[in-house]
């Protein structure tokens, strides 16, 4: 009797713990009707990302400003419009036939001498074998001088805590910005270095950005009395002169010689092309070259460059085409009609005044570079024998990636950063064959 007592009760009790399960799955029931699904409910820290200040920053920034408040630009407006963008599409690799114009055997450069130990070089430049370059190490970033034949290094400066921006030499002169807040909110003071006499001088300050060097003459884009123009000193003469000012913006200038500038100008905001103008420093002459584009990013302004007399620079257009896309409601797909840029490489004379179109495959924006007769557009161009040739692509992978390139003479240097690895630093020369024409 007791045993059936015993299971009488335990029975009770196993219905007692179901009663109470059933009220407590409806309790938390109701209570999860008000939560969202964790796609709804998460909120992504990271916020859709705005335009950059104008003008914006080259790339890469050697050593982040400080933290604080972000400067402000109060005479230029904030950017609006719609940036360029290019439907995805695999990109097509160009053959290349031999053609008696190629990139000679790579060569490391071992870095020796000098008083500093370089974590990392960026903000290239090059004249024949010298290059010069902002270095990381303790404390900030210097500048120093590299002889590609021996590797010899030689520090030019102290050691800039808020880093350098737009680094060029020439000829005994080497030319760089940096931020100088103890001059006013948003100072930018242009340096000189003169290393025939091995001193450095400041050519002024103000809102300077993206200067240029070239044969002794000097420029950059600066905001005066709310409006943006092209400036220039004569570093032989000590002179400074006005290149192109007035309403709208004129910014990214480059020196092509002692005689002619080239740089963009639009109105306001951030329009999706900008002309391309010369400027002749002697005769005051000023010429429309085309409209190349504007993009809404740091890759603004790298699509135009010169030496001498010749401009290169990128024209972009639309053209429609047709396609499919799958419904996301139905999955179904639908035959559509829509529109892509089309980007054309350009040489332009500034002595005849004619504009031809090279036969070089553009995808996407190029960083164009141009000295002598070689042309750094998506491929590399031989403007003596008009034909395309392999860059670096032959290379080992380590041997090329995640680096920058300079030019100059028919020489190359650049670095590559291989994952896992410390930077390294490559020159070659491009060599003719003189068997072929």
């Amino acid at each position: 009797m007791r045993r059936l007592v015993n299971i009488a009760g335990g029975l009770l009790g196993l219905l007692a713990l179901g009663a109470l399960a059933v009220a407590l799955a409806l309790t938390f029931g109701g209570l999860r009707t008000d939560v969202k699904p964790a796609s709804q409910a998460f909120q992504s820290p990271i916020e859709t990302p705005s335009p950059p200040p104008y003008p914006p920053p080259e790339l890469p920034t050697v050593v982040p400003t400080p933290p604080g408040p972000p400067p402000t630009l109060p005479p230029y407006p904030p950017p609006r419009g719609t940036p360029i963008v290019e439907p995805p599409r695999q990109p097509t690799p160009t053959p290349f036939l031999d053609r008696g114009v190629r990139v000679g055997s790579a060569r490391e450069v071992i870095l020796s001498g000098g008083d500093v130990t370089i974590e990392q070089l960026s903000n290239l430049d090059l004249e024949s074998n010298i290059l010069v370059g902002s270095a990381r190490v303790p404390g900030g970033v210097t500048i120093v001088v590299i002889d590609l034949e021996t590797g010899r290094v030689q520090r030019l400066t102290r050691v800039a805590e808020r880093g350098v921006e737009g680094l060029r030499i020439s000829g005994r002169y080497v030319a760089w910005i940096e931020a100088a807040p103890e001059l006013g909110r948003d100072m930018r003071q242009l340096h000189v270095f003169d290393r025939s006499q091995g001193r450095e001088f400041t050519a002024g300050y103000g809102l300077r950005f993206h200067p240029d060097l070239k044969d002794d003459i000097l420029v950059w884009q600066e905001n005066r009395e709310g409006s943006w123009g092209i400036y220039g000193y004569d570093l032989g003469a000590a002179r400074e002169f006005t290149v192109a000012e007035g309403p709208g913006v004129r910014s990214f200038p480059r020196v092509c010689n002692r005689e002619w500038a080239i740089y963009l100008q639009h109105e306001q905001g951030w329009p999706r092309v900008a002309d391309l103008r010369a400027h002749n420093l002697t005769t005051g002459e000023d010429i429309l070259i085309g409209q190349a584009p504007f993009p809404r990013d740091a890759a603004a302004g790298h699509q135009h460059a010169c030496d001498g007399y010749r401009v290169a620079w990128v024209s972009v257009r639309t053209e429609q085409y047709t396609g499919q896309e799958v419904d996301p409601t139905t999955g179904k797909a639908e035959t559509v009609t829509n529109t892509r840029p089309v980007y054309e490489q350009h040489l332009y004379d500034l002595t005849t005044r004619e504009d031809r179109i090279l036969d070089i495959p553009v995808h996407g924006l190029p960083f164009l570079q141009l000295d002598g007769d070689i042309l750094i557009s998506t491929i590399a161009y031989d403007l003596k024998r008009n034909v395309p040739f392999d860059l670096l692509s032959r290379l080992p992978l380590d041997q090329r990636v995640g680096g920058q390139m300079a030019l100059s003479n028919e020489r190359l240097a650049w670095t590559a950063h291989p994952p896992g690895g410390p930077q390294r630093l490559y020159a070659a020369v491009i060599v003719r064959d003189p068997n072929q024409k």
